[in-house]
C-alpha cells in the first residue's frame, strides 16, 4: 500500500502549503557551497515556522501568547545574527593583520530568488548572508595557511550547526505553540458542549412550571 509523503523537516501544523499566502521576492548571492547548503537545509523549514506564529497562530491562539512566542524568537535571531557579524569582523580583522586580501572568488557562486512569506523569514535569510559574507574572510585565512584544516572544518562545522539548530529550535517553538492554541481551542468548544445541556437542565429546574408539568406525569 502506497505511503503518503511528508517532508518532516517543513512539516508545521496548520499551514497548509496550498493556501495561497503573500510573499516578496528577494534576489540574494551566495558565493560558499556552505551558505548554499544552510539555505537548502534551513531556509524553508524556518520560514514555514516563522509564519505559522506570524499568522496561524494568531488565528487559533491568543495574541499575548503569540507575542510570548515572537519575543523568544526575535531574541535568538537577533543575538545569532549579532554574533555572525562579531565574528565576521574579527576574522577581517586577522586577515588585515596578516596582510591578506580578502576579496577572493568562488567557483559556483548560486544567483537565487527567495519567497519572503513573513517578516521574520528575510531575518533569517540575512543571517545567511551575513554567514556567507564571513566565509569569505575564513576562506582568505586557510588559503593563505593562516589557519589550519581542522580549524577551518571545525569553524565551519560549528557555524553551520548553529545556524540550522536556530531553525530547528524555530521549527519546535511554533509546532508546540500552535499544538498548544489548538489543545486549548479543542478544550474550550468540549466545555462548551458539555455546558449546553447541564444550562439547559438548570434552567428547567428552576421553571416551576415545567417542573411540575413532568411530576404531574
Amino acid at each position: 500500500m502506497a505511503q503518503r509523503q511528508r517532508n518532516d523537516s517543513t512539516h508545521i501544523p496548520s499551514v497548509r502549503q496550498d493556501n495561497s499566502r503573500p510573499f516578496l521576492t528577494q534576489k540574494a548571492l551566495l558565493n560558499s557551497l556552505h551558505a548554499q547548503q544552510i539555505f537548502d537545509r534551513g531556509y524553508e523549514m524556518c520560514a514555514n515556522a516563522l509564519f505559522s506564529l506570524s499568522v496561524v497562530l494568531r488565528f487559533i491562539g491568543s495574541e499575548e501568547q503569540a507575542q510570548e512566542v515572537d519575543t523568544l524568537v526575535d531574541t535568538q535571531i537577533d543575538q545569532t545574527l549579532e554574533e555572525i557579524r562579531k565574528e565576521s569582523l574579527r576574522l577581517k580583522e586577522v586577515a588585515e593583520g596578516n596582510g591578506i586580501e580578502t576579496a577572493i572568488g568562488y567557483t559556483s557562486a548560486k544567483a537565487i530568488d527567495v519567497q519572503i512569506t513573513s517578516p521574520r523569514s528575510i531575518k533569517y535569510l540575512a543571517i545567511i548572508r551575513e554567514f556567507d559574507a564571513m566565509m569569505t574572510h575564513l576562506d582568505a585565512l586557510w588559503l593563505s595557511c593562516v589557519i589550519s584544516d581542522s580549524q577551518y572544518a571545525r569553524g565551519v562545522y560549528e557555524w553551520k550547526r548553529r545556524i540550522l539548530r536556530l531553525a530547528g529550535q524555530i521549527r519546535q517553538l511554533a509546532t508546540r505553540a500552535v499544538l498548544a492554541a489548538r489543545r486549548k481551542e479543542t478544550a474550550s468548544e468540549t466545555v462548551a458542549e458539555s455546558d449546553g445541556p447541564e444550562m439547559e437542565a438548570e434552567n428547567l429546574a428552576a421553571d416551576g412550571t415545567k417542573v411540575k408539568l413532568s411530576e404531574s406525569k
